[in-house]
């Protein structure tokens, strides 16, 4: 059987060897994949353990298995939205440290790592909100005052 050039995770360079059957379908011959999940982590495990930066495409593919918007994703990152749209149309490319922090933040999601990804959610929440400080005085002590 020849390899399947799988490109509907949005990337260009992933065939399969196996693991798919060619089906024939009220439209024509389609292509089944078996466990596409763990084609996904896979693939995604792949990206993120290799030595070069992230491309565009790869860092689209991430975002989306985080199930991240772009602004969702530019916010955990520290970085604009449009610094995420350019790198997913390639046209600049993603810092050495964003680059990093993607990768600590899908393998966080991999490995069920919940206090990484509480304090992923917590910076996106709290960088969403206004970013006030409110601070009472009592019993002669400065504290922060908790948001209603």
């Amino acid at each position: 059987m020849n390899m399947y050039h799988y490109t509907m995770c949005g990337l260009d360079n992933v065939w399969l060897e196996n693991g798919f059957e060619i089906v024939e379908t009220a439209y024509g011959q389609g292509v089944s994949i078996h466990d596409v999940e763990g084609l996904h982590l896979a693939i995604a495990t792949n990206i993120i353990t290799r030595s070069k930066r992230l491309t565009g495409t790869e860092v689209r593919f991430l975002r989306k298995e985080l199930n991240m918007s772009q602004s969702a994703l530019a916010i955990a990152l520290g970085v604009s939205e449009n610094s995420v749209r350019g790198w997913e149309k390639s046209r600049t490319d993603i810092s050495p440290p964003a680059d990093r922090l993607l990768r600590l933040i899908y393998l966080s999601k991999v490995d069920g790592d919940h206090k990484a990804l509480e304090l992923i959610n917590t910076i996106i929440q709290v960088d969403e909100e206004l970013n006030n400080m409110t601070l009472v005085e009592e019993n002669d002590s400065w504290s922060t005052k908790e948001a209603a």
